[in-house]
């Protein structure tokens, strides 16, 4: 029997571990694989932390793969990971906004270089462990789904998978809810059933991206707290040590809680309180279409009435958004700035952060209508 192949990323976590499990059911021919994204013998680096900046997840992966009796190889992606992740992390915090590395490393890693390695193997299909699902529009797109588990959905994190990768990948997480996922792995004894979740930045274990700025030579730019009628309310030591909606930590006494509001290039960080942090307009650029083709929403001249999700769990909200163009100059992060769009909230949505990601999904609320349009970072 000739079966497909296909290659699974495999973290060292139940959920990948899960997904080689039921595609080996489903008669394919799978093949593990680790992406190495962080250079484990680096000076600074903390082998004793429970993230990718230990050997651990690399056992796990290899482990599950014996258990499976299944081939299991180790990728070496330093290069694009440092390239495309943490130096735009890096930047990004530089400009004064708040980076979102999982949708870099989705888009350029993961579903970028994974799949070029894959088919120089002339193997077609990857999947992954994430909870989502594939959609195909009654116009033949590609678009990515909510998956099933409403606490565990990350659609908004592969916004910026194109057509090609859609189409040829799977995840077979989709239709399932994580408790159900550690019933598998402990129904078929694979040595991840009871592993723990990591929820830091994978190349920050500590949590502290600071320090990690630090580490990586920036020099902080201190600066003044002011609110929004120009007044001085206190001094800091580093713009960079601050994003937009942070409420703890900024070491000013005032009657009401106060809130980043936005953070000025010469290092002044704006705060007010709660009431001022809500937005009503923004820009996205280096937008990445689905579900929705690029020609339909130029050619829409009054805008396309959606949802837009700002942020990972937060709920989508009501809003229009309009097409304003193409340019090919880059942006604060190195990336072509591309097309850009204007978003019009419609609802009440508070702390819009330069640097993450807009999520654009169809403005019904219905069981068929959590597929992505398109999606794009916030510039302003």
């Amino acid at each position: 029997m000739n079966r497909e192949k296909i290659i699974v990323a495999m973290s060292g976590g139940v959920d990948s571990a899960v997904s080689a499990l039921l595609l080996m059911e489903q008669g394919y021919d799978v093949i593990g694989v680790n992406l190495r994204v962080w250079e484990y013998e680096a000076p600074d680096c903390d082998t004793t932390k429970k993230s990718c900046c230990s050997p651990e997840d690399i056992r796990d992966a290899r482990d599950v793969g014996l258990k499976l009796s299944i081939p299991f190889y180790v990728i070496r992606m330093e290069n694009v990971f440092q390239t495309r992740v943490m130096d735009r992390f890096v930047e990004d915090y530089k400009s004064g906004r708040t980076p979102n590395p999982c949708v870099e490393c989705n888009t350029f890693v993961k579903f970028g270089a994974l799949f070029e390695k894959a088919r120089s193997l002339g193997i077609e299909k990857i999947a992954t462990g994430h909870y989502a699902r594939t959609h195909r529009t009654s116009q033949g797109r590609w678009a990515v789904r909510a998956g099933a588990d409403e606490k565990k959905n990350q659609a908004y994190y592969l916004y910026g998978l194109n057509q090609e990768s859609i189409e040829n990948t799977l995840f077979p997480l989709g239709e399932l809810k994580k408790p159900e996922v550690r019933d598998l792995a402990r129904k078929f004894n694979l040595p991840v059933a009871e592993k723990e979740e990591s929820q830091e930045i994978c190349f920050i274990p500590d949590n502290d991206y600071r320090n990690f700025l630090s580490k990586r030579g920036v020099e902080f730019t201190p600066g003044f707290f002011r609110d929004t009628e120009g007044r001085i309310l206190g001094k800091h030591a580093g713009k960079e040590k601050f994003t937009v909606g942070q409420r703890k930590g900024l070491g000013i006494s005032w009657p009401r809680p106060l809130f980043v509001l936005r953070i000025e290039e010469n290092g002044d960080v704006i705060v007010g309180v709660e009431e001022q942090t809500e937005n009503r307009h923004f820009r996205v650029e280096q937008m990445n279409f689905q579900a929705l083709e690029k020609q339909t929403f130029i050619h829409a001249k009054d805008g396309m009435q959606c949802r837009v999700q700002i942020r990972y769990k937060s709920p989508p909200a009501r809003a229009i958004i309009r097409y304003t163009g193409f340019n090919a100059e880059t942006s604060w992060n190195g990336a072509r700035i591309g097309d850009q769009a204007e978003v019009e909230i419609l609802d009440t949505v508070r702390s819009i952060a330069p640097g993450q990601s807009a999520v654009f999904f169809p403005s019904q609320q219905d069981e068929m209508s959590d597929f992505i349009l398109a999606g794009g970072i916030i510039s302003r």
